[in-house]
């Protein structure tokens, strides 16, 4: 049975308090935690942070792709057009899976299945989810990895993934991720393994669904200038928790908590000088806390500089600052009021 979805009105995908808590040995594992965020219609949203803040687990709880054990969601809502997703059926959620949301895995060597070919795996995308006959999904196949860029498509079809290096594996998860005009992508670095050119195609050629078909992207990156170029709105993780969110030009030119502030900063810059000699490179002191042992209060302040002794006892609110700006931080909210 296909599931019921509102495809009229009202933000594509909509997450709310959402909880994914990995259970192990060691203790609870609060991956993601009480994140709550919008995708709208035709919309590119960037998610990013240091790696281990949740973006992935984020994405992967969005099509119910949580290993248990030990992870699960625990709580909180995914509407995906109205339908929430963690209380279908798993045949229903796999009927949308692939097919109105897909996702971009972040490690093509290991999201390729080894003993099929890569036309086999393509053409099975169009034949599961559309019933497109074999040889014409075989063709469609052929098809969009010529759209990828792929030489010699009508040969590299018949090829096994050991066959092609990391690029082309990558441009190959992508075509299978782009194949039935999903109207949701989950993107968790879709270009970590092509060399700028290809890359620059390949976001060019992703962005374009956004115009043709109101494709929507929940871009996972560590790139902010990719971000820049090509997002409308970002949103900020730390630890499992959302700590800003902006549209792009505001969140540039003034971000507002102390951890945005600082991968902003840590930017690199072409030919940047101070007193004839190269500028040192901004960073965010200390490091990142185990998930296992995190700090008390705001998560952030043992690194921040604009501690203050609220900070270190308690959680800050997740407030809306000005329309479409929202942001977590104590040292900052005496300004609001």
């Amino acid at each position: 049975m296909k599931p019921k979805i509102d495809n009229t009105s009202g933000p594509l995908l909509q997450i709310a308090n959402l909880q994914t808590y990995f259970f192990i040995p060691e203790g609870t594992i609060k991956a993601v935690d009480d994140v709550s965020f919008q995708l709208d219609r035709a919309e590119i949203v960037g998610l990013v942070g240091e790696s281990g803040c949740g973006k992935t687990v984020t994405a992967l709880s969005v099509l119910g792709l949580i290993p248990w054990p030990p992870g699960r969601i625990v709580g909180g809502q995914i509407l995906f057009q109205g339908l929430d997703l963690t209380k279908i059926p798993i045949q229903e959620l796999r009927e949308i899976r692939g097919n109105q949301i897909s996702m971009i895995f972040q490690e093509p060597m290991t999201s390729l299945n080894p003993v099929y070919t890569l036309g086999h795996q393509i053409a099975e995308v169009y034949m599961e989810h559309e019933g497109t006959p074999k040889k014409d999904a075989w063709k469609r196949a052929e098809d969009i990895l010529n759209k990828m860029g792929i030489p010699s498509a009508s040969r590299r079809i018949h090829e096994f993934p050991h066959n092609l290096s990391g690029g082309m594996r990558q441009r190959v998860m992508i075509a299978m991720a782009l194949a039935c005009n999903p109207k949701l992508i989950l993107a968790d670095e879709p270009t970590t393994a092509l060399d700028v050119t290809i890359q620059a195609q390949i976001l060019e050629l992703i962005a374009g669904l956004k115009q043709s078909l109101s494709t929507s992207i929940l871009l996972i990156t560590h790139n902010l200038g990719i971000v820049a170029e090509f997002a409308d709105r970002i949103i900020v993780m730390y630890l499992g928790k959302i700590v800003e969110e902006a549209p792009v030009g505001p969140m540039f030119e003034t971000p507002l908590h102390p951890y945005s502030i600082g991968l902003l900063n840590s930017i690199p810059t072409l030919g940047s000088k101070a007193a004839g000699r190269k500028q040192r490179l901004a960073e965010i002191p200390g490091n990142v806390p185990s998930l296992l042992d995190l700090p008390r209060g705001c998560y952030f302040h043992p690194r921040c500089s604009m501690a203050k002794e609220i900070c270190r006892q308690k959680q800050p609110k997740y407030l809306e600052v000005k329309p479409g700006r929202k942001v977590a931080c104590w040292a900052l909210e005496e300004g609001w009021h």
